[in-house]
C-alpha cells in the first residue's frame, strides 16, 4: 500500500478538483475542474469556503459542484427549458453533490492500491499533455489559465492513474460483454440497424457554369471528354483528378468518400448510383460544369449485417455495463462510508 501524504483541507480540496480521470464513459467525469483560485491567494486565505458535505472526513465544497451545475444549466437553456428557477438550482446542486460524493468514495478507495510504477507513469502522462501545445510557452499559459503549477498537475495525474487501476481491478472498465448478449440486442430489433444506399466515389470537375457563355462550355466539355478518353485508355483516375479537377476535392484525388443520394446534385446521383464497382462515367453535366465519375464501392439500401455493426453494438452495450456496474459499486462504498449531508436546501 503506497504511503500518501497528509493533506490540508484546502490543499485536498485543489487536488481533488484537479483530478484527471481516464475518457471512459462510464467514469463520473472528474476531468479539470479549476478553482479559479491563485496560488498567492491559497496561502493567505483562512477559510476553505463553504462546506456541503463530509465523506469519512475529507470536506465537499460548494464551488466543486459548480461546474456540474453550471453544465446541466446549459443544456437546460440549450433545450428551452425556461428559466434557472431556484428550485431546478437547488436540485440540481443536490444531483451535483451525489456525483461529486462518488467520486470521493472511488477516489478514496483508490488509494488503497499499491501501484510500484506510479512516477514513471505520471511522468509519461505529462510529457504526452506537454507535448500537445506548441512551445513551454503554451504549456505554461495553460497552467496559469487552471491556476495549477506542474506539481499540481503530476499530482492529479498520479489520481488518475489510481483511479484506472482500481476500476480496472473491479472490474468496472471495459467488462466483458457475452457474444450471446452482442447477438440479442441486434436481433431484437434489426431494422434499427438500417442503412441507405450509398456510393464511395471520385470525380473531376470541369467548371462551365450557368452563365458560361456556349463558346466556353464547348471548350469545358472538349477537355472533360478528353481527360476521360485518357482514364478509358488507362490514365490514374486520382492522378488526372489531381493536374486536371477544379473542385476542393482535386489534391486527394476528387475522393468524395461515401455518399448518400442528394449530397451531389441530382443529375451526378442518377449516374453515380447506376454505375457498378470501378465503372467511370460519360460526362455528367450539372449547374457546376462537367463531371466525370468514378465508383469504387456500394452499400445497397437495407438492413446492415450483423458482422458490420457487431463491434459498435459491443461498445454500447459494455459501456452501459460499466455504467451500472460503477452505480452499483458506489452505493456498496456509501452503505459503508460515512457521510454527512450539510448542504443547506432551504
Amino acid at each position: 500500500m503506497p504511503v500518501m501524504k497528509s493533506e490540508t483541507g484546502r490543499e485536498r480540496k485543489i487536488n481533488y478538483l484537479l483530478v484527471l480521470l481516464s475518457c471512459l464513459v462510464v467514469t463520473i467525469c472528474f476531468a479539470g475542474v479549476s478553482t479559479g483560485t491563485s496560488e498567492a491567494k491559497k496561502e493567505t486565505e483562512t477559510g476553505d469556503g463553504k462546506i456541503v458535505a463530509k465523506v469519512n472526513g475529507e470536506l465537499i465544497y460548494e464551488e466543486q459542484l459548480t461546474p456540474y451545475v453550471e453544465k446541466s444549466l446549459k443544456s437546460f437553456r440549450k433545450f428551452g427549458k425556461g428559466r434557472d428557477s431556484a428550485a431546478l438550482v437547488k436540485r440540481l446542486k443536490r444531483r451535483a453533490l451525489e456525483t461529486v460524493i462518488g467520486q470521493e468514495l472511488i477516489v478514496q478507495e483508490s488509494q488503497k492500491l499499491t501501484v510500484s510504477d506510479i512516477e514513471e507513469r505520471a511522468e509519461k502522462r505529462l510529457e504526452v499533455m506537454k507535448s500537445r501545445y506548441p512551445s513551454e510557452e503554451n504549456f505554461e499559459q495553460y497552467l496559469k489559465a487552471k491556476h495549477m503549477t506542474e506539481k499540481d498537475l503530476k499530482e492529479s495525474l498520479k489520481k488518475n492513474i489510481y483511479v484506472d487501476e482500481y476500476l480496472k481491478v473491479n472490474r468496472i472498465s471495459d467488462p466483458e460483454v457475452p457474444e450471446e448478449e452482442i447477438r440479442k440486442f441486434y436481433d431484437k430489433d434489426p431494422s434499427a440497424f438500417r442503412r441507405e444506399a450509398a456510393v464511395k466515389a471520385s470525380h473531376i470537375l470541369i467548371k462551365a457554369g450557368e452563365d458560361t457563355d456556349p463558346e466556353e462550355k464547348e471548350k469545358a466539355r472538349k477537355q472533360a471528354e478528353k481527360i476521360r478518353k485518357e482514364i478509358i485508355d488507362g490514365k490514374d483516375f486520382a492522378e488526372m483528378a489531381k493536374e486536371y479537377s477544379e473542385d476542393g476535392k482535386a489534391s486527394v484525388g476528387g475522393d468524395l468518400g461515401y455518399i448518400r443520394r442528394g449530397y451531389m446534385p441530382s443529375e451526378f446521383d442518377t449516374v453515380a448510383f447506376a454505375l457498378e464497382k470501378g465503372g467511370v462515367s460519360d460526362i455528367v453535366e450539372t449547374k457546376y460544369g462537367y463531371h466525370i465519375i468514378k465508383v469504387y464501392d456500394k452499400i445497397e439500401e437495407g438492413i446492415t449485417p450483423y458482422e458490420d455493426v457487431r463491434d459498435f453494438i459491443g461498445k454500447y452495450l459494455q459501456e452501459r455495463l460499466s455504467k451500472q456496474k460503477l452505480a452499483s459499486h458506489i452505493e456498496e462504498l456509501k452503505e459503508k462510508a460515512k457521510i454527512e449531508i450539510l448542504l443547506n436546501e432551504s
